[in-house]
């Protein structure tokens, strides 16, 4: 019998995941070599088995549709999905892959925090908000404006440890018509523009809402997902896809959390328990598709201790005396209200070409402009 392909990623050597499809949000962390060792392996089997003591299972339509199966033992998680699932890479990633990642990463001392970070001299800023708010947006508008200055570190999960160290998590951007006329266009094939007309509206917050709603009403909407998704794939792109300039950072100390909103315009301070309390919320928030509300008292739950009180443990130490505030608005104009907020002015020309005056980020990060340190 031909063995099956094998992918392997390797994130920050903290886990290690092997599986039979291709996991395509990991593939900045795709390794070269095999891996001998791994804390997930994932395979499709359309015999999905389970009944250990700490097994988890999942199905829809008898396992014909949507269907999991979770082995989780000491060093290694058994994974098998069924074939539907093993069809769709990003279903595969985000309903299944993604929320045991959060929890082992949580079981070696780090929290997987919903939010985007740029590094800036080695210093890091944090940026959250509530789903489909405009963290992709307020990032890429960051970057394309000034690539020079800031290094990617992640745009919708960032790792986080209890010494306030980020590294980094770059998938793939979700992106929509939207957030491409809010950046002034971007190096996209016209077929890709074209398909991107309907993958917006299928991927947009009102499909999700309607995935809920199915999901709510008893309808196998796991299972509906991953057809969509098999057969249009969401809009995703790496970001110097999209920003040919950017680059790459692979760590930085937390300095900055924003949290951004929108409403009436208001700007405030944050701090200790209540950014915390938000940074916890937020999580929550993006992993609310199932099958993982009906995993997750499961999931969450490690040798008889709730893994929520270890990754608050850990956020709270992280983001211990680093200052953090509210930004809400209408106007979608986070990224120059950050800007300002940090020091720096951004003078954007007729060209729509910037240049940084001098200033200072928090933590007495000198800005650099193009010719050099200021």
């Amino acid at each position: 019998m031909k063995r099956a392909q094998t992918h392997t990623y390797s994130i920050h050597d903290i886990i290690r995941i092997r599986s039979t499809r291709r996991l395509p949000e990991l593939e900045y962390f795709r390794t070269k070599r095999p891996l001998e060792q791994v804390d997930i392996d994932v395979r499709v089997d359309a015999a999905l088995k389970s009944g250990g003591a700490d097994d988890i299972g999942y199905r829809e339509l008898a396992g014909l549709g949507f269907g999991v199966d979770i082995d989780r033992r000491k060093d290694c998680t058994q994974v098998v999905v069924s074939p539907l699932v093993g069809s769709s890479p990003h279903v595969l990633y985000t309903n299944v892959v993604e929320p045991l990642l959060r929890w082992r990463f949580v079981r070696k001392g780090y929290a997987l925090m919903h939010g985007a970070c740029l590094e800036f001299g080695g210093e890091a800023l944090f940026i959250t908000a509530q789903t489909d708010t405009g963290k992709t947006t307020t990032i890429l508008n960051m970057v394309r404006r000034h690539p020079e200055l800031w290094g990617f570190l992640a745009d919708d999960m960032t790792i986080v440890s209890a010494d306030g160290l980020v590294r980094s998590y770059p998938k793939p951007l979700t992106i929509s018509q939207h957030t491409l006329r809010a950046m002034g266009g971007s190096p996209l094939t016209w077929k890709e523009y074209l398909l991107l007309r309907f993958q917006s509206r299928l991927h947009s917050r009102g499909g999700r809402r309607t995935g809920l709603w199915l999901s709510r009403s008893g309808a196998p909407a796991a299972t509906l997902n991953a057809l969509v998704q098999r057969l249009i794939p969401p809009p995703k792109f790496m970001v110097d896809r999209l920003v040919p300039k950017s680059r790459y950072a692979e760590q930085a100390r937390l300095t900055r959390i924003a949290l951004i909103e929108r409403g009436p315009d208001l700007q405030e301070d944050m701090g200790g328990e209540e950014l915390v309390e938000t940074l916890l919320v937020n999580a929550e928030d993006a992993y609310t598709f199932p099958p993982y509300p009906a995993l997750a008292g499961s999931l969450s739950r490690w040798n008889g201790q709730d893994l929520h009180k270890l990754e608050r443990l850990i956020i709270t130490s992280a983001v211990r005396g680093v200052p953090g505030f509210r930004l809400r608005s209408n106007r979608f104009a986070w990224d120059r209200q950050l800007l300002q907020l940090l020091g720096v002015e951004d003078k954007v020309g007729a060209s729509g070409a910037g240049a940084w005056a001098p200033g200072k980020l928090p933590g007495g990060v000198v800005a650099v402009g193009k010719g050099g340190a200021v």
